[in-house]
């Protein structure tokens, strides 16, 4: 199986053309970062970015293309409209997989779920595990690692343990017996070091995910941190890559499955 994996797309509004309070006080931080650190100059760039990347995406003719979250900057409503219609090729094409990542749950009120209501047709109607079954051989579980609320929601991610009991009845099901399983998840179980970094990786959770996972017939595809690298398979843990900004960094990896163990992955830079 051929795979494009995107990530930290980070389309933005012009957020300079907006009150502070328009983005409510769980975006706040967010805009500070955005104006006072340069993240709005630093994604200037990323609506003609996500444009070319979903030109590559095709041209890689891959069986799917697997977008790890942040999608935007505040998760407003309006940006994620927006992102979704620079997305609509590789929608149309029925080979986008996403998950929704910490920057898109920024200005999202507990219960709004504005992410679920704009992808809705491309999460499924299962929740949180997602599924979708990929020919004979291979399936891909999208999980939702930010479920952290309050101040901590900029810093960290959380599973949870009812998500996580949901994935291990899942990957013992006869459904998907006998498939290699591509697992999506935002927050990285480690940063680019191979530990957790808070900056990084921040998944609270992430010795619980790996216990989980242990000794299956997975590969774990995450976002989150701006640096792409990949975490060889071995001691029990699967393959873990992780996809770096497809826009700050102007790429993706392309990757080539066997199985959860025999896999070839590319860099790919966004010409």
């Amino acid at each position: 199986m051929r795979l494009v994996h995107l990530s930290d797309l980070h389309h933005q509004l012009d957020w300079r053309q907006r009150s502070w309070w328009s983005s409510g006080w769980r975006g706040a931080p967010g805009r500070f970062e955005l104006h006072g650190l340069k993240r709005l100059e630093r994604f200037a760039q990323a609506r003609e970015r996500i444009t070319r990347l979903v030109d590559a995406a095709l041209e890689a003719e891959p069986d799917q293309v697997l977008l790890t979250g942040d999608l935007t900057a505040l998760g407003d409503p309006t940006e994620l409209g927006e992102v979704r219609a620079l997305l609509a090729p590789l929608i149309d094409s029925g080979k986008l997989l996403v998950i929704p990542g910490n920057h898109d749950r920024y200005t999202d009120a507990p219960g709004a779920r504005h992410f679920e209501r704009v992808f809705a047709d491309l999460l499924g109607d299962e929740g949180w595990p997602s599924v979708k079954l990929v020919g004979e051989r291979f399936a891909v579980v999208g999980l939702d690692s930010t479920r952290v609320w309050g101040w901590g929601h900029y810093l960290f991610g959380r599973i949870g343990a009812a998500q996580l009991g949901a994935l291990r009845r899942l990957l013992d099901s006869p459904r998907l017996a006998g498939r290699t399983v591509l697992v999506m998840v935002h927050h990285g179980p480690h940063g680019p070091s191979g530990g957790f970094d808070w900056r990084e990786s921040g998944l609270l959770d992430a010795g619980a995910l790996l216990e989980v996972l242990r000794d299956r017939p997975v590969v774990v595809l995450h976002g989150h941190s701006h640096h792409r690298y990949w975490h060889r398979a071995g001691s029990g843990a699967p393959h873990r890559l992780g996809a770096g900004s497809s826009t700050e960094q102007q790429g993706y990896w392309e990757l080539e499955l066997d199985d959860h163990l025999r896999l070839e992955a590319a860099a790919r830079p966004l010409r």
